[in-house]
């Protein structure tokens, strides 16, 4: 999480006479995340010098040999030396290239895979059996932008210090269901809508934090095909330490 957002809500805190142990500890819960999202998007300060940190659409590069359905479409292409270093809180490689290839409209099918640096790939075509099956979207870069992420369905019930604070007194539970509100506020950036890693997911309906798992990407539909479509590649902390890329969940939520 940046300093800047500890410090924004932190700031929401004071201004409503919430008490500063109650504040940290909902900080203690919010998890960093990296936005990849077009240059348009970027934060203003972040636009000089800005490099690529991922390519979206077009063909995947994939080694010789390394067979996917032709039906499966490229979707990104993640640098992995370009994703800030120290921000994440799960374990992404420093080097090579990810390459995601999924149906992200209502199939829950999709090959993840690290090319270590050095990697010899060739592009991938579609097979003469289906001349159209890969649709044919221009690549379009992608550029990450540090950001912090918070529980879909935080409640003060699931801080100590909170309901410790708020029992029998409406007006301090109104406080920190406020103070609930301005961190959604607050870290509800504007490129913070597009393709995400780590972090909590951005589940509309069935968080897949309540099932043990652990949010490896998201990817919604409309940050690369258009579509209303999301998809969440999960795993467990392990699963994503050892590189067990095949072992991940797909899921697509529409």
């Amino acid at each position: 999480m940046t300093a800047t957002a500890h410090e924004t809500v932190r700031d929401a805190g004071r201004s409503l006479g919430v008490p500063e142990p109650v504040t940290e500890a909902f900080l203690r819960l919010l998890r960093p995340c990296v936005y990849l999202c077009p240059y348009e998007e970027l934060p203003e300060e972040l636009r000089k010098d800005a490099r690529p940190a991922a390519r979206a659409a077009g063909s995947a590069h994939l080694p010789r040999g390394v067979v996917v359905p032709a039906y499966v479409p490229h979707v990104m292409t993640v640098d992995c030396a370009a994703i800030p270093t120290g921000v994440l809180d799960i374990d992404f490689p420093a080097d090579g290239h990810v390459v995601i290839l999924a149906e992200i409209t209502d199939q829950d099918e999709g090959f993840l895979f690290h090319l270590p640096a050095g990697t010899e790939t060739v592009e991938r075509r579609p097979g003469e059996a289906e001349p159209d099956a890969l649709k044919s979207y221009e690549s379009f870069p992608l550029y990450a932008v540090p950001g912090t992420t918070m529980p879909g369905a935080l409640r003060r019930s699931h801080v100590a210090e909170a309901v410790d604070y708020a029992e029998g007194d409406a007006e301090r539970a109104r406080l920190v269901d406020n103070l609930i509100e301005e961190m959604g506020t607050i870290l509800a950036v504007p490129w913070g809508y597009g393709i995400q890693l780590g972090g909590f997911s951005p589940a509309w309906h069935d968080p897949l934090e309540d099932r043990g798992s652990v949010l490896f990407v998201s990817i919604p539909e409309s940050a690369v095909f258009g579509g209303d479509c999301i998809t969440l590649v999960s795993g467990s902390r392990e699963q994503i330490a050892e590189r067990r890329y095949d072992e991940l969940e797909f899921d697509v939520e529409s």
